[in-house]
């Protein structure tokens, strides 16, 4: 091999050693301001209404697999200033190892000990409220599903903003499910007879 076609394959080494470690240095940039970027709880929540008045209210609280710290408070219905409920409940209630409060129209929910806390990947039911106000007035109230939830007690953290997700009725289910069936046979029947 002369020597320009050596200095040629030298120089071409190189460069792809040097765009490898470059692209290497990137990746782990990337990799990193995406960790530092990531948030200590990632918390969810559902809530389902039933009753004719006073109407109950059941949540579920849960925290996502990816977070790096556990929810140890959620203060449901309310972001810092704003409390969001149509009214103020008239009840509240918690699993075992947490405690309720209703603070004006939001409620709040802290574990009493870290044990209680819901870890990462976990979801934990058993949040409760009685109030006045329907599924219906609380669907139409702006923000209502707002929360905030943080990985020990109130404030103690700046806190994840999340939305509670409403979970359809079992009746308003199954009249969808049915109502699919329904549609898919129809279709069906039209197929078979052409």
């Amino acid at each position: 091999m002369n020597k320009a076609s050596q200095s040629t394959l030298i120089g071409s080494k190189s460069i792809a050693t040097r765009a490898g470690t470059i692209l290497l240095g990137l990746m782990l940039a990337a990799g990193t301001s995406t960790t530092a970027l990531a948030q200590g709880e990632i918390a969810s929540g559902t809530i389902s209404g039933t009753g004719s008045g006073p109407y109950n209210y059941s949540l579920t609280f849960s925290n996502a697999a990816g977070s790096l710290s556990p929810v140890g408070s959620v203060w449901y219905s309310w972001v810092p200033g704003f409390t969001y409920l149509p009214g103020v409940p008239t009840m509240a209630s918690a699993p075992s190892g947490w405690t309720e409060s209703i603070q004006g129209d939001s409620i709040q929910f802290v574990a009493s000990s870290s044990a209680n806390d819901i870890a990462a990947g976990h979801s934990l039911s058993g949040f409760g409220y009685q109030a006045n106000f329907s599924p219906a007035q609380l669907a139409a109230a702006p923000n209502a599903a707002l929360s905030v939830a943080y990985s020990a007690g109130l404030f103690s953290d700046a806190g994840d903003t999340f939305t509670v997700q409403t979970v359809p009725e079992p009746s308003t289910l199954t009249l969808l499910v049915a109502g699919l069936t329904a549609f898919f046979l129809a279709g069906w029947r039209k197929l078979r007879v052409v």
